[in-house]
């Protein structure tokens, strides 16, 4: 199955490596719907002994990216109910609840679904620019 995604031709992968060894990895989609262009995370995982070291941010910033680049307008996903880190990582990144899913895991765990806008992003750079440039400039005069 993980193939079948990673050799789409609507998809993306990425592997993180530290020190040569795989901390994480990513897949994402992308398919229309009422004829807008939506990217769907299929999988990030961040290997525990990887975690809170900025892989899972790092690969955040290449799904939004690459689907961005798609044309795709919105992202969302489906995370485990009880995985608190993963839903840190979402919220922190700007993502919203939009619903639960029952029994949506194998083991009948359930779903919370969250998405992004993804016209977001790039407001979200560009402000993040401009106080990098305010901050830079603010420094240049107190010196």
């Amino acid at each position: 199955m993980m193939r079948a995604f990673v050799e789409h031709p609507c998809s993306a992968a990425w592997i993180a490596e530290e020190s040569g060894r795989m901390a994480g990895f990513a897949i994402v989609g992308w398919s229309e719907r009422g004829g807008e262009s939506r990217a769907y995370i299929q999988t990030i995982e961040v290997a525990p002994e990887a975690r809170r070291r900025g892989v899972g941010r790092e690969l955040m910033r290449h799904i939004e990216e690459s689907a961005q680049d798609a044309g795709g307008r919105s992202i969302w996903l489906h995370v485990e109910a009880g995985n608190a880190g993963a839903i840190k990582l979402y919220e922190t990144q700007g993502y919203s609840c939009q619903g639960r899913k029952e029994n949506f895991y194998p083991l009948g765990q359930a779903a919370l679904i969250y998405s992004k806008k993804l016209d977001l992003i790039a407001a979200t750079a560009s402000d993040a620019a401009s106080v990098n440039a305010a901050n830079a400039d603010r420094s240049a005069r107190t010196r």
